[in-house]
């Protein structure tokens, strides 16, 4: 048998993903707005691990300014330990690609014990898994099979399906929403152009390929996107990069700046004065957003997770390979932590 070709997977799946959130945004509609119904007056709890942690955290930001819920978002490994014994109308939505990783069952298994009569509703890719079996309710994103160990089709599938639960419960209380609706149902068009155009990001791979440590930058809508972003170049790429709300990174961790440090900064016109300020210290600067060494297309502030992570996916992918190692199967990673 050939030998893989190192990074086919990603590649692969991270052109996939127009396709794979359009096929989600049309299937998960009508379990959305079950879903919705079911978080009518509740305290929601959302919650899980890596790159599902974050996409909970874009639906927890979603669920508040979209919808005006009541939400907090806690990583699964520690959501039993942080929940009260007493809980009381509330819900949790949890979020695995696989259903089975062992941190988000033992979270939902937790809040099942603390609250028999309260909904728990998953998001997850796939159908019959544990995590969907403990479910009052599960919404099925529509990513297909995901091969490569870092996720991306699977993680913008639960964000579009994070979305389209917000904006389900925000019509139900009565909010016009129908720019947004109108503007999500533009997405995977913009994705593909997004996956399509970007031609710079093989420049940027070649300049900071050996810089050891990082970090990105993000506010709002896209401080989860920082955390995803940082996540994938550590996983494939061997580099230590982190991310932080971009204002924060000014109390304490900008002391770690030297010459040349690349600092990644998304949506970067919103945080101008941390540009700046990274910039003063010797920072190698990369600014992702319009005007900005990657340019994306525009979209409503709360969907543009959507795009903004495709070009720091596309980055991690092109380090990868140019420090010689295969991101579809990182060494010490597995697909699922069952352990």
């Amino acid at each position: 048998m050939d030998k893989k070709e190192p990074g086919i997977y990603m590649a692969s799946e991270i052109r996939e993903q127009s396709e794979a959130v359009r096929r989600t945004l049309l299937g998960a509609g009508e379990k959305a707005s079950l879903a919705a119904q079911h978080l009518l007056d509740r305290f929601i709890y959302t919650t899980g691990s890596g790159s599902s942690y974050h996409a909970s955290l874009v639906l927890n930001r979603t669920l508040v300014r979209i919808a005006g819920a009541r939400v907090t978002s806690i990583p699964a490994s520690e959501l039993p330990s942080w929940i009260p014994s007493d809980l009381k109308n509330s819900a949790l939505i949890a979020f695995s690609q696989s259903g089975e990783s062992k941190d988000v069952i033992l979270a939902a298994k937790e809040f099942k014990e603390k609250a028999p009569y309260d909904p728990i509703i998953s998001i997850t890719n796939t159908r019959d898994s544990t995590l969907a079996l403990m479910s009052d309710l599960v919404i099925l994103t529509r990513a297909g099979k995901e091969r490569a160990i870092a996720a991306t089709k699977s993680y913008t599938t639960q964000l579009a399906t994070s979305i389209l639960l917000s904006l389900e419960l925000a019509r139900i209380k009565g909010r016009d929403v129908s720019s947004l609706e109108e503007e999500l149902k533009k997405i995977p068009g913009k994705m593909k152009q997004t996956i399509s155009s970007i031609n710079t990001v093989e420049d940027i791979a070649s300049r900071i390929r050996d810089k050891i440590m990082g970090f990105v930058l993000g506010k709002g809508s896209n401080y989860p996107t920082a955390l995803e972003a940082a996540l994938k170049l550590r996983e494939t790429s061997n580099l230590h990069y982190v991310g932080y709300a971009a204002r924060e990174f000014l109390h304490g961790p900008i002391q770690l700046i030297g010459r040349e440090t690349p600092v990644i900064f998304l949506n970067w016109s919103e945080i101008v004065e941390v540009v700046e300020k990274v910039r003063s210290f010797g920072g190698d600067v990369i600014r992702v957003g319009s005007g900005g060494e990657i340019s994306l297309p525009y979209t409503a502030y709360e969907l543009s997770p959507l795009l903004m992570i495709i070009p720091m996916q596309l980055l991690s992918y092109k380090i990868s390979l140019l420090r010689g190692l295969d991101p579809d199967k990182p060494e010490k990673l597995s697909k699922v932590v069952t352990e």
